[in-house]
């Protein structure tokens, strides 16, 4: 389990540096471009069309990133409801729901791509490379369609990829009967962290009554007694709080 969160999670570290290089690169072309127009009234031919194709790899970068994170979409319409071995049965069902679509968009990516280069490569000029002819392409201002196309297949493998790994783990979990995801509350989000913030608030206001009276027959007269009291006010106050807000 272990093993496979660390590689995901550092396939993810590689997509984010891409995307990283990608936003920059992307905001640093058209900046350029806006200044070449508005400025000298010229412009990079290719200009255009790269940053239409690096917002696309974009999105797909990110969303392999948000699926490596847990953060796609998701409609969690049963999954609150369901605890234990139950949950972890309906989470294995949508990995693999997952993953079979991911490898449909794969091929399809693949097929569309490979129908349109193959022509365009059967037709290079006599002794002309496929590097010479994008070259040249790039250079007069087109852009090969099969060069975009190629950014789908590439995308939905690596989004692909993060939902093997998760299924994996989920089928481990599945078997063990323990999350690998982990309990950690920063982990938690929308009414399941406003839930268990709920419970802690609440035992932590209760565990400050019982011991407010339990208190009261030993008066030590020290500052460090009277220190503790002030913090026990505080911290019942600021439980009393998010008690009051969630009802």
């Amino acid at each position: 389990m272990q093993f496979l969160t660390k590689i995901d999670r550092a396939l993810a570290k590689v997509e984010e540096v891409l995307l990283a290089l990608l936003l920059v690169g992307l905001v640093v072309l058209a900046a350029t471009q806006v200044l070449l127009r508005n400025i000298w009234s010229t412009s990079i031919d290719w200009a255009d069309l790269t940053l239409q194709n690096a917002t696309v790899l974009i999105g797909l970068l990110g969303a392999a990133v948000a699926t490596s994170e847990g953060r796609h979409l998701n409609i969690d319409v049963f999954g609150r409801r369901l605890k234990g071995r139950s949950s972890f049965i309906l989470r294995v069902v949508i990995g693999i729901f997952a993953v079979v679509i991911c490898a449909l968009l794969t091929r399809g990516g693949w097929e569309t791509f490979t129908a349109n280069y193959a022509p365009w490569k059967a037709n290079l000029p006599a002794g002309w490379g496929v590097a010479k002819m994008l070259k040249q392409e790039l250079a007069e201002g087109s852009f090969p369609q099969w060069l975009s196309q190629v950014l789908l297949p590439i995308g939905f493998a690596l989004i692909g990829t993060h939902f093997v790994l998760r299924l994996f783990r989920d089928v481990g979990s599945l078997i063990t009967g323990k999350s690998w995801e982990g309990g950690d509350e920063k982990e938690l989000e929308g009414d399941e962290y406003l839930d268990q913030m709920l419970t802690h608030a609440e035992d932590e206001a209760k565990t400050l009554d019982d011991g407010g009276d339990g208190g009261d027959g030993a008066d030590e007269g020290d500052e460090d007694d009277e220190d503790d009291e002030d913090d026990e006010e505080l911290r019942r106050a600021l439980a009393q709080t998010v008690v009051d807000d969630r009802n």
